[in-house]
């Protein structure tokens, strides 16, 4: 086993293609700014919240799998802590949306407040200061748990004799309480406050769906890749790959069933406040509502039934760029039709303009984690848990 163990180099390839996809981001970025500045802004909200989401997920695949002593992760750790590398960045380019709070979020014109009775009720809490110390906590607790995650898998890595597992749990489990409750007021804050009298009591577990169901696709997106350049061979097998299939069926399946449910349950209760929220969508943007459906929902249970596509890395991969594509559209969807209403923008829709800046966006995200993986043990030798995620069987 130890000959088939080689740990991650950055090739020139990779850097190469980074770079190209981020130089396409900008270019496209810049473009939206010149198009419409109110496009430009909801484009650059909308992509760090994504990649921020990804890079979330990291944390929570080693929180919950830390708290159960989970081993069929173990293989393929290092990729999730690896992620969580992206969040000082994602708090960057969430401090600079500072400057565009007034375009994307009605509670900040105060002459609109002012004659708005809901919103004025809502000021102490929908105030820019408490916005910007609210947003500087949650990535403060969001990038310290990295750090401790990371640091303690560092240590069990250079001392294996050490018995780290009950600091992994504990951490892991004040972990999971904290994205709880992080994730929730991000995803109030962040996303359902550009309709701000519109509110979901299952918008948090919405958008919790869809960062598992994308970070577990890009995972499986890097493992495939890994292994067919050679670094995972004999490590991860195709019971390894039916498992992160299995993964993308079913938790695509959970975000359908957590779409449908807030659907229904706006749908049947008809309460003007709520209903708002979907006859936008379904009057100005009907095409992309129902290709949110399909692309999230029908293509990856239609491609994954079977056992042998779950096993096929070809199908894995196609399956997990569907997922990463789609529910960028689906955050899109929650952010941009408000905002193109609110300011009468003259360019909507989804378009060629607004995949480029993802695409740049994302050849960021595959750089700072490629980085980070060539900078550690891509295998983590000293987790006592290693040795049953190798034999994992399907």
């Amino acid at each position: 086993m130890e000959t088939e163990i080689k740990n991650y180099e950055l090739s020139g390839g990779v850097q190469k293609t980074s770079m190209a996809l981020i130089a396409v981001g900008i270019v496209a970025m810049i473009a939206s700014f010149v198009i419409n500045p109110t496009v430009g802004w909801v484009d650059f909200l909308v992509n760090t919240i994504y990649f921020v989401l990804v890079a979330l997920s990291g944390i929570f695949f080693l929180a919950v799998t830390g708290v159960m002593q989970a081993s069929w992760i173990t293989p393929y750790k290092r990729i999730p802590e690896a992620m969580t590398k992206f969040l000082p960045i994602g708090f960057v380019f969430m401090l600079a949306t500072y400057f565009g709070l007034h375009t994307i979020y009605e509670w900040t014109h105060t002459e609109v407040v002012l004659n708005d009775p809901i919103l004025k009720e809502k000021t102490p809490y929908l105030n820019e200061t408490f916005y910007m110390i609210r947003m500087v906590v949650i990535f403060a607790i969001w990038i310290l748990l990295g750090k401790k995650l990371l640091s303690l898998s560092k240590d069990q890595d250079a001392n294996p004799e050490k018995d780290l597992q009950h600091s992994i749990m504990k951490t892991s489990a004040i972990g999971l309480i904290l994205f709880g409750l992080t994730i929730s007021f991000a995803a109030f804050d962040w996303i359902m406050s550009v309709e701000p009298h519109w509110f979901s009591t299952i918008f948090g577990v919405y958008i919790f769906a869809g960062m598992f169901v994308t970070g577990i696709s890009f995972t499986t997106l890097s493992v495939i890749k890994l292994r067919e350049w050679g670094y995972m061979q004999g490590i991860i097998s195709d019971d390894h790959l039916h498992d992160l299939g299995k993964w993308m069926f079913g938790i695509s399946v959970f975000w359908a069933y957590i779409w449908i449910s807030q659907y229904l349950l706006i749908w049947y209760a008809n309460i003007p406040e709520e209903t708002e929220y979907y006859v936008m969508r379904h009057h100005h943007w009907n095409g992309i509502f129902f290709f949110n459906l399909a692309i999230n929902f029908l293509a990856p249970f239609v491609l994954l039934m079977s056992r042998g596509a779950k096993r096929n890395a070809g199908r894995l991969k196609l399956v997990a760029c569907i997922l990463m594509v789609g529910h960028f559209i689906d955050l899109y969807l929650m952010v941009a039709p408000k905002v193109f209403e609110h300011h009468n923008a003259s360019v909507v829709g989804f378009g060629i303009i607004q995949f480029l800046s993802w695409l740049g966006f994302f050849g960021l995200f595959i750089l700072v984690v490629a980085k980070s993986l060539s900078k550690m043990n891509l295998i983590p030798k000293g987790d006592p848990n290693l040795d049953e995620g190798l034999h994992l069987h399907q």
